[in-house]
């Protein structure tokens, strides 16, 4: 019985040295908290997290250039000038010395009516305003002497006067008979032919004036503030023909309908190669500003959604830089906001974000 109560204890103190045996061979004869061993393994040096941080990326420092801001739109040639000829003297054709389509200069004949009747009135109202105007003078020197009334005198004036005037009226109707090109263009349109009847009012044809030459242009409501009179710009016809202007006339009221503003650019044709109603595609040069050029693929965006690119701060540390784009080319894109003097990542830009510390090796 004695032995029996013994064998308990016995054993509790040899289950607790072979625990304690295991435990001092196990852990190499070292026993650590768990606190201190999590804070050794969690412990490193500030070196090493730094290094950590450090990506390597492709870099290159951009120079800001001045640039030409463009506005590119489309319009449609017009001619300068163009006017409707009507004739003002009955009667019947007698020359038509200009062919359709030819080049006249200010003051060529164009058209011109058998005067020959007219001329012979015209030398009789002559002579009859030289016969009132004797007899006038006759009438005043007997009104000297009292040999005549002042209602005789009187008479006398006004049919001098009238005389003169109907003299006056033949001598328009003579200007009236030759049609004559009232500024230089082409004899777009004839209408008549030599030794036709014509009445009063009848169309004749069309002279156009094609130099200068004007391109009408429809400018959005949100550009108008960039063009001014005298805005210099190119166009460039379906042909490939290319010529330069400036805009010369500005239209103050808006259509409705589509909320542009018309203006017309006005553009040299010497020799009346550009002809009236065709589509030109419109350059005009707004501005000059200073911009990057870099390609397209750089860019991304900022936390808040705007266009942005990737730059390098003094402290080689990534900064998101927001850009506006000024100009848009085939393989790179010109971007203002920019330092003029900046350093952007061009490889690896993907892989950093703002703050991340890099290692930049920069291109030539």
């Amino acid at each position: 019985m004695e032995l029996k109560n013994k064998v308990g204890p016995i054993t509790a103190v040899v289950v607790t040295a072979i625990a304690v045996t295991w435990m001092i061979v196990g852990g190499n004869g070292v026993t650590v908290s768990p606190t201190e061993s999590s804070s050794k393994e969690n412990a490193v040096s500030p070196q090493t997290s730094e290094s950590k941080l450090i990506y390597s990326v492709q870099a290159k420092t951009l120079t800001a250039k001045t640039i030409e801001m463009h506005l590119p739109l489309s319009g449609t040639t017009k001619a300068d000038d163009t006017l409707s000829l009507i004739n003002t003297y009955p009667g019947r054709i007698t020359k038509l010395p200009i062919e359709k389509g030819s080049f006249i200069k200010k003051g060529t004949p164009i058209l011109e009516i058998d005067t020959r009747t007219l001329k012979t009135e015209i030398e009789q109202a002559r002579l009859l305003v030289k016969q009132k105007a004797l007899e006038l003078d006759g009438i005043k020197q007997l009104a000297a002497n009292n040999f005549s009334s002042k209602v005789n005198l009187a008479q006398a004036e006004t049919e001098l006067a009238a005389a003169k005037s109907a003299e006056l009226r033949l001598l328009v109707d003579l200007e009236n008979a030759i049609i004559a090109a009232p500024f230089s263009g082409i004899l777009n349109t004839l209408d008549v032919q030599e030794g036709q009847v014509i009445s009063a009012g009848d169309p004749i044809g069309t002279l156009v004036s094609l130099n200068p030459i004007k391109v009408s242009v429809n400018i959005p409501q949100n550009k108008v503030q960039q063009i001014k009179l005298g805005t210099p710009g190119e166009i460039r016809l379906e042909s490939g023909y290319e010529a330069e202007g400036f805009i010369s006339y500005i239209n103050t009221t808006a259509n409705e309908a589509s909320r542009t503003i018309t203006v017309e650019m006005q553009v040299e044709n010497p020799d009346n190669i550009i002809p009236a109603g065709l589509t030109a595609a419109v350059d005009f040069t707004i501005d000059e500003q200073k911009a990057h050029a870099f390609s397209p693929a750089l860019l991304t965006l900022d936390d808040s959604g705007k266009t942005a690119i990737k730059t390098i701060d003094l402290d080689n540390r990534v900064v998101i830089s927001p850009v506006s784009i000024v100009k848009s080319e085939r393989d790179q894109v010109w971007a203002s906001g920019l330092p003029d003097n900046v350093n952007i990542i061009t490889v690896g830009q993907g892989f950093v974000s703002a703050g991340d510390k890099i290692d930049a090796h920069y291109q030539n």
